[in-house]
């Protein structure tokens, strides 16, 4: 009998260690991309984004992609219409993108990048592109 109770303690504490790492957090809107991409969403948090800045041969920024995999949050399968807006470094809007159509099932994690995840401006600012807000909605 003693020697069973430090094997129950043993097991006891695996068991809470276990159960307590599967825990996730509840994280903000604004990616680990040093804030530059905002998320704004009741129904998807971003799992993954992205923001890549494509080159000319001569070294001009001629492209920004933006990258994107959302989880479902909104406990029911939703479609997501995303937009994505564009801002200079002064808060300046320089285009809006989208709408991209994205079905997803109840907690779905998005597991690839697909040309459905990536949202493109190639206009004449793409130099001055500095952050973007990515906005998924459900579409009705």
């Amino acid at each position: 009998m003693i020697k069973r109770i430090p094997i129950l303690i043993l097991i006891s504490i695996i068991l809470t260690v276990l159960s307590l790492s599967g825990c996730e957090q509840k994280g903000t809107n604004v990616d680990s991309n040093n804030g530059k991409i905002i998320l704004d969403s009741s129904v998807v948090k971003l799992a993954y984004s992205s923001l890549n800045y494509s080159r000319s041969a001569a070294g001009d920024i001629v492209r920004v992609d933006v990258e994107y995999l959302f989880k479902n949050i909104a406990n029911k399968p939703v479609a997501v219409q995303v937009f994505v807006k564009f801002y200079d470094t002064n808060d300046n809007l320089l285009a809006t993108e989208g709408p991209k159509e994205i079905n997803l099932l109840e907690g779905y994690t998005e597991q690839g990048i697909s040309p459905a995840n990536i949202i493109s401006y190639k206009g004449k600012d793409a130099a001055k592109v500095d952050h973007v807000t990515i906005t998924a909605k459900e579409k009705t």
